[in-house]
């Protein structure tokens, strides 16, 4: 028994093919901030959501026609849980998200969405799933103090206007949307598939989606959008949200939430540096100083308060994959 656990224990500690899965998912969707705000310099955000939503919908689509079976749920009324996530992970989310990242700059958008960790840890607390330890209540107040600087940097001082933090605000409410998205669909993917589950609360999401958009959408001039703009709907629709989203909960399950959460980190960090070679971004002192606070707090608050408690006999945790995008 004791030598199958230092093996189990040696083989998780390796690189493997399904770690290098997640740095890729990591990598493109620290990309897709930046292409975001490409995007957006030639269509209107919700003109631009829905056309990306709409390719990885009919993608989704094309696969479960393509394999029948892949939309059997495991038990009746799943599926209307999952398009019931569906409108909390993709509705709710996208209607305020797109809208955010149309007023910051991708760098500042990066390090607010990456405080996501906290909400889902409130949310789950909320619905009496986890239990929030001394450590993680101050690293809830560590990431807090971190944000203000963030947005204070952007804003040249801690100004209190709704033009200074409407754009902040819209992302912490998206990080809400995101956190319920993440809780709820725990029990429901104990008995489905992860794939299953993104495909029908996709395809429902950006159905309730597009009435949202649709004042925009009919007024985007199709002919003037240039490949840069069409590029990026390409890359946000069929790599940020089809491949992505079907490469992270496959690998969350072969190799466990501990380690995708290790990598998760990396989101914010790596969208900066993106943003500073893309779009020529750079953080203010301030803006620096105040991510390096809040990625600590984040990290205090979903990780760190193991190091002050004993491990729990089940290790198993449900996934928190960062919003994406």
């Amino acid at each position: 028994m004791k030598t199958s656990a230092r093996t189990a224990a040696k083989n998780g500690a390796r690189l493997s093919g399904t770690d290098l899965l997640i740095v890729l998912v990591v990598v493109l969707w620290a990309v897709n901030i930046s292409v975001l705000k490409i995007g957006l310099r030639s269509l209107s955000p919700h003109g631009f959501n829905a056309v990306r939503l709409s390719l990885a919908a009919l993608a989704y689509l094309a696969v479960l026609i393509a394999r029948p079976g892949r939309l059997a749920f495991g038990r009746k009324g799943d599926v209307w849980k999952a398009a019931g996530l569906g409108l909390l992970g993709i509705t709710g989310y996208q209607i305020v998200f797109i809208k955010a990242i149309s007023m910051m700059s991708a760098s500042t958008a990066s390090i607010v969405m990456g405080t996501s960790p906290i909400f889902i840890a409130l949310m789950a607390t909320a619905a009496g799933e986890e239990r929030i330890p001394l450590a993680g209540w101050a690293g809830i107040a560590i990431s807090f103090g971190g944000f203000l600087l963030v947005v204070s940097g952007a804003n040249g001082g801690l100004v209190f206007t709704w033009d200074a933090w409407r754009g902040a605000v819209l992302i912490l409410i998206a990080n809400a949307f995101w956190a319920g998205y993440t809780v709820f669909s725990k029990p429901i993917l104990e008995r489905n598939s992860a794939f299953r589950l993104a495909a029908v609360g996709t395809i429902v999401g950006t159905l309730v989606y597009l009435p949202f958009a649709a004042r925009e959408l009919v007024r985007i001039e199709w002919a003037r959008v240039p490949w840069q703009g069409w590029g990026a709907v390409v890359y946000a629709g069929l790599v940020a949200i089809f491949l992505c989203f079907a490469l992270w909960y496959q690998s969350v399950k072969k190799v466990g939430s501990a380690k995708t959460g290790v990598y998760g980190n990396l989101t914010p960090i790596l969208a900066i540096a993106f943003a500073g070679i893309v779009l020529g971004e750079r953080l203010t002192p301030v803006q620096a100083v105040g991510a390096a606070v809040t990625l600590a707090g984040v990290y205090l608050t979903r990780s760190g308060y193991r190091f002050f408690e004993r491990r729990s006999a089940d290790p198993d945790r449900a996934e928190e994959a960062p919003p994406a995008g």
